[in-house]
């Protein structure tokens, strides 16, 4: 998946990101947001348009703003307005 040499850091890494985002969802409902109308996107960062990397001007060169190198990646959490 991100490779890793083994399951086991596989699971470990899934743990952590399980922690994180429990916690995360504790926080938004002390915060009194309704969680029932939450909806997770997955994201993936690239460089921004202006970047002048060697990746990001072949990137130009073949029209192609994906081939742009992966900073991070992720997901956001939006809310809805509940009733």
């Amino acid at each position: 998946m991100f490779g890793f040499r083994s399951p086991k850091e596989q699971d470990l890494v899934i743990q952590l990101a399980l922690k994180q985002i429990e916690k995360m969802l504790q926080e938004m409902s002390s915060e009194g947001k309704d969680l029932r109308q939450l909806k997770l996107k997955k994201f993936q960062k690239t460089h921004h348009a202006t970047c002048r990397c060697q990746q990001c001007q072949d990137a130009k060169k073949k029209n192609d703003p994906r081939s742009r190198g992966l900073q991070e990646y992720g997901f956001k959490v939006y809310v809805g307005e509940g009733a």
